[in-house]
């Protein structure tokens, strides 16, 4: 919420203004004098100052000097009689943001205010774009939570350890690891990407070390890699838990000799590659319990990076929401200054369970929505989060109210497969993803059908497609 001091001696004009910004949704402090000014600009820190010109105790161009000297980028606009014109332009000069000259509309000095919060946030947003091009991170972050990450990310950026980068979904690991390879001598040479969820069990190796020439189904040509992609370079590993065990074992020796052989392939291939590996789950849960290899974590973990949720992260969510804004403005072509300071307080208080990814699509859905000015609550769109309930997935497989995001994935492709009489190819034309993410979902998910053949190899998991 955004701290106002409005500074006035006459009492009903100083009280009128206070309520007016209250029910604007500022907090409001008032002073009636200079010197009452003064003491508290040295006791707290204020976005706004509002200040008559001519003040007992202590002048307005007094008062211009302290707030400035607490923070130089806090606006102040001053107040001032006809006959004060003269000594306002020169408040203006000593780095008032504006003034307005009584008697004056209440209207006419929210619109300043409103305006000067404007300025400020598109000149933060020029300092964070500017941070970035010096930093090198493309990460926008205001909070202690995030400046942490990215010291981390720099110490670590000039060695060869491998990096593990933990957080839930959205919260902008491969970011990290993007500032992490822009750091690293490496930045002259590729970052090569890869997210191991979206591959199936019998896909993931050809996409990690490539395949030979009929060493895969499908492939009549050598294919090559991403670490063989990535030599010299950088390889980030999204959702590394993914993995299947076989390609567990064949990813801790590339790791560790730094060599491997391609699908099919007898030639050994040796490269220099720096791992970064990211996931959303819990490895040593995992490794316990059986799911990952121990001596791979141990491999990935030797520098760990963990990323807080959104939630933890309050600072950042205001200069994130504001640098969406002007993207999908810029995209869209709308003219929206901002966010009303009802607006900014709800983006505040909701708990963002999908992290930057929801905040940046619910920020595009309030640009092409709103059609004012400025972006009220009412033009932000948030779905309910629900809780999961017993029961929330029927027998047939339907979406029911209050389901997890992996129930409802489950029952949509269940769904597909359905009304597709269980044709893969043509349930991944339903869904709109590729034959590989639906082969693999159903691998996920354990889906089952007497149609369709297993490959006579004994390689479990493949399956033709009619």
């Amino acid at each position: 919420m955004k701290r106002l001091l409005i500074v006035e001696n006459e009492k009903i004009l100083r009280e009128n203004l206070a309520e007016i910004f209250v029910e604007k949704g500022y907090e409001v402090d008032t002073a009636p004098h200079g010197r009452g000014a003064l003491q508290r600009l040295d006791a707290g820190r204020y976005d706004l100052v509002i200040a008559d010109l001519r003040m007992p105790k202590a002048s307005g161009l007094e008062i211009l000097q302290k707030a400035l000297q607490r923070d130089e980028n806090a606006p102040v606009i001053v107040m001032t009689a006809y006959a004060d014109v003269p000594s306002a332009v020169e408040a203006m000069r000593l780095g008032a943001y504006d003034y307005i000259q009584k008697p004056f509309e209440l209207e006419e000095l929210e619109m300043k205010v409103m305006r000067a919060f404007d300025r400020m946030r598109e000149s933060r947003l020029l300092q964070a774009l500017k941070t970035r091009e010096l930093d090198g991170t493309n990460i926008v972050f205001e909070s202690p939570e995030m400046q942490k990450v990215l010291t981390l990310a720099r110490k670590v950026a000039k060695t060869k350890a491998t990096v593990l980068i933990t957080g839930e979904a959205g919260t902008g690991k491969e970011k990290v690891a993007e500032a992490i390879h822009r750091e690293s001598w490496r930045s002259e040479h590729g970052l090569v990407k890869l997210n191991c969820s979206a591959f199936s069990e019998d896909l993931i190796d050809s996409e990690l070390f490539g395949c030979e020439a009929g060493g895969c189904p499908g492939v009549q040509r050598r294919k090559v890699g991403r670490f063989e992609l990535a030599d010299e370079g950088t390889l980030f590993l999204d959702e590394v838990s993914c993995l299947p065990p076989p390609t567990q074992e064949r990813l801790l020796r590339a790791i560790q000799d730094q060599e491997f052989e391609r699908v099919g392939g007898e030639t050994t291939i040796k490269v220099d590659v720096r791992l970064i590996a990211a996931t959303g789950r819990n490895l040593s849960d995992e490794v316990e319990q059986g799911k990952f290899s121990q001596d791979l974590f141990y491999r990935l973990a030797v520098y760990e990076i963990p990323v807080p949720p959104l939630r933890e992260r309050k600072g950042d969510i205001l200069p994130l929401a504001r640098l969406f804004l002007e993207k999908y403005c810029r995209e869209i072509h709308r003219s929206i200054r901002g966010f009303t300071p009802e607006a900014e307080r709800l983006l505040l208080e909701h708990s963002w369970p999908g992290n930057v990814r929801e905040l940046n699509t619910t920020i595009e859905r309030s640009v092409l929505i709103t059609d004012q000015e400025w972006i009220s609550p009412d033009q932000i769109p948030r779905p309910e989060v629900r809780p999961p309930r017993e029961g929330s997935l029927r027998r047939d497989g339907s979406l029911t109210e209050g389901m997890e995001l992996e129930e409802m994935e489950r029952a949509a492709v269940l769904q597909a497969l359905e009304r597709s009489n269980w044709v893969q190819k043509d349930a991944a034309v339903i869904l709109g993803i590729s034959s590989r993410v639906m082969n693999y979902k159903i691998k996920k998910y354990n889906f089952r059908n007497p149609r369709w053949r297993r490959n006579r190899s004994g390689e479990e998991g493949r399956h033709t497609t009619d």
